[in-house]
């Protein structure tokens, strides 16, 4: 090994089966962990009011099913990445799988909230390991100058995960039951940990650092289930409430703690001189800029749907399904592109249309023609898989290869981040600004028929507008993470 990040010299290598070279068996079992991830997170969302009925619990408890999901997912993530540094990826790929597929069977038979909830607990963990490990693998199996074809056809998988779930779910439900929403993925699971098992290949022990960083993984855990924990309740609990200002404070008190931990750990599980490199830092932020912004208007646009414009819930499902549809379609696309012309260039032309796109969603009215609506959508979708792929290169390229699953990690955590903060910050601009509008037009405020729905687009120009102004200041983290590294961008090309 020379020690160059990424390099070609460092790749896992294995058998071909049936003809099919091993980078591409490795990028299909990571695509398919990927794809079942990703419907697990949407699907479950159409099926929270079911629960609700089934249970016999209040909306507010029934969104721990979700909420207990990315708390765990998100906290674990970084701590899933190093184990796979330091104990090889597919052990952790393998075991996340298994572990999903039992978990998604304990979740089928849950006789109750709290065993639903704990089912759900042992699937963002598995989840956590698999994606904090997937693109690892997959930059571990192909050479440099294929890496951002293979990356965005794992990419795409999201898309078609995000696609699949609402619609999949909304019809298992009708026409069976909600269970059938985990028992219908179990086949899909076993067999694929069964290959998992058989035909992953992992780097050898000598090539793995050594040491585990126990204090400072369970400080990052609890910091990161803290802060994501106050930002999705922020607005259901009251931001001046005694709950949220102490989980901020507990977050801003362990965040100093995790930092002198990791200053003294010989083996961080986050190692604090990543963010010193442009290339790495730059990455990261553009990540968590670009969901914050993203999700916020995925969360806003089905009011906009269904309350200003009185779409039903089967029509809204339709508009939108241009945004997934455009990642499934553009991210091999982009991928390809960026090992071409570099990846730099290809996620900085990314973030420009994601930006043009919430921007243009802004201009929403409650005239604007269905066609309009879903143009906007598959600009966004597009947007997002120009950049996602070609990011995840630079970001992968910048660090050495004992830390490429820390790295996907840590994407993985900006983009719950993101999420997050994104949901938070969105939602509390449309709800404020809705009713600010309407309370200046009729003393009934939002419950008066005539003046809510010009009310609700109020809102959601407002928080679309901010989604695209924040999603702008990503584009000049990408130039300087362009400034500070070239490298990666030619050794992309040359495929070195």
């Amino acid at each position: 090994m020379t020690g160059r990040p990424g390099g070609e010299d460092a790749r896992v290598q294995g058998p071909a089966v049936f003809g099919i070279p091993y980078p591409w068996l490795a990028l299909s079992l990571v695509c398919l962990g990927v794809l079942l991830a990703n419907i697990d997170t949407s699907i479950i969302t159409i099926a929270l009011p079911t629960l609700a009925q089934e249970f016999g619990v209040a909306r507010d408890e029934v969104l721990w099913v979700s909420l207990i999901y990315i708390l765990v997912g998100t906290g674990l993530s970084p701590i899933m990445g190093r184990l796979g540094d330091l104990y090889g990826r597919k052990r952790l790929y393998v075991v996340g799988f298994a572990c999903f597929t039992a978990a998604t069977g304990l979740s089928a038979i849950a006789g109750s909230l709290p065993e639903l909830l704990a089912a759900r607990t042992v699937q963002a963990v598995a989840v956590a390991t698999v994606i904090a490990n997937g693109a690892a693998i997959v930059t571990d199996s192909f050479p440099a100058a294929r890496r951002g074809r293979a990356l965005g056809i794992m990419i795409s998988m999201v898309g078609v995960g995000v696609a699949i779930g609402p619609v999949l779910g909304g019809v298992l439900i009708d026409i069976l039951d909600w269970r059938a929403i985990f028992w219908t993925r179990i086949p899909l699971g076993v067999i694929g940990s069964l290959l998992v098992l058989a035909l992953l290949r992992d780097t050898p022990a000598h090539q793995r650092p050594t040491g585990l960083d126990l204090p400072g993984s369970f400080t990052l855990f609890v910091l990161l289930g803290a802060l994501v924990l106050a930002v999705n309740r922020g607005a259901a609990w009251g931001w001046g409430s005694p709950a949220i200002i102490g989980l901020f404070a507990a977050t801003a008190g362990l965040v100093v703690l995790f930092i002198r931990i990791e200053r003294r750990s010989r083996s961080p599980v986050v190692d604090l001189g990543l963010f010193r490199r442009v290339p790495f830092s730059g990455g990261i932020l553009s990540v968590l800029l670009q969901f914050f912004g993203l999700t916020g208007a995925i969360t806003i646009i089905p009011f906009y749907l269904v309350d200003a414009r009185g779409f039903s819930t089967l029509e809204a499902g339709a508009v939108m399904v241009g945004y997934p549809l455009a990642m499934l379609i553009v991210s091999p696309l982009s991928g390809r592109l960026a090992d071409r012309v570099g990846p730099r260039q290809v996620a900085v032309a990314g973030l420009v249309v994601v930006a043009a796109g919430l921007l243009s969603l802004s201009t929403l009215s409650a005239t604007t023609p269905v066609a309009g609506i879903v143009l906007r959508m598959a600009i966004m979708g597009t947007g997002t898989a120009i950049f996602f792929a070609p990011n995840t290169v630079l970001i992968m390229q910048s660090v050495g290869r004992d830390r490429v699953g820390t790295a996907a990690a840590a994407q993985h955590t900006a983009r719950t981040m993101g999420n997050a903060i994104g949901i938070a910050v969105g939602g509390a601009l449309f709800t404020s600004q809705a009713a600010r509008y309407a309370l200046e037009r009729s003393p009934l405020g939002l419950d008066d028929p005539v003046v809510a729905p010009d009310a609700l687009v109020s809102g959601i120009q407002l928080a679309l507008l901010v989604a695209g102004l924040v999603t702008v200041l990503a584009i000049p983290a990408a130039l300087a993470r362009g400034r500070a590294r070239s490298g990666p961008d030619r050794a992309a090309r040359d495929g070195t």
